[in-house]
């Protein structure tokens, strides 16, 4: 069965906020929240379409944007550890978004994050911060 007008719009923009979440964004950058709200709406729309696709189709819909939801939490959390934490629990989708893709990018995008999170709880613990040099180490 063909895809609805409804079903591609949602696709189209699931695999855009993927891409945006995958990019290192502004802490004040307010499109990816307005994105998934949006996706929420195309998706409550889609399952009570006419033309519905499967329920696995749509159940794998969810648990994406339920991903992108859950990822955009964590990022509103204050510490690293707790960021680090929240995303340990995430799930990524399992199912490519697209037909180009090899690997679904919400599983891409959690594995970017955990590193960042990892590197800066890291850099909190050690005491570290990439922006000052530290001059009174000694290096042999």
């Amino acid at each position: 069965m063909a895809a609805s007008r409804l079903e591609l719009n949602l696709v189209r923009l699931l695999s855009r906020c993927e891409a945006m979440a995958a990019e290192k964004r502004d802490p004040d950058e307010w499109r990816l929240e307005k994105y998934v709200g949006a996706l929420e709406d195309m998706l409550q729309a889609l399952k009570v379409h006419a033309s519905k696709p499967a329920s696995e189709v749509i159940n794998e819909y969810s648990w994406k944007v339920d991903f992108l939801k859950g990822m955009l939490q964590a990022e509103k959390l204050t510490s690293s550890s707790e960021k680090a934490l929240a995303n340990q629990f995430l799930a990524p989708g399992r199912v490519p978004t697209t037909a180009r893709e090899r690997v679904p990018a919400t599983k891409t995008v959690h594995l970017q994050s955990r590193a960042r999170y990892t590197s800066e709880m890291r850099s909190e613990l050690l005491g570290t911060d990439s922006a000052e040099p530290e001059m009174d180490v000694r290096k042999r």
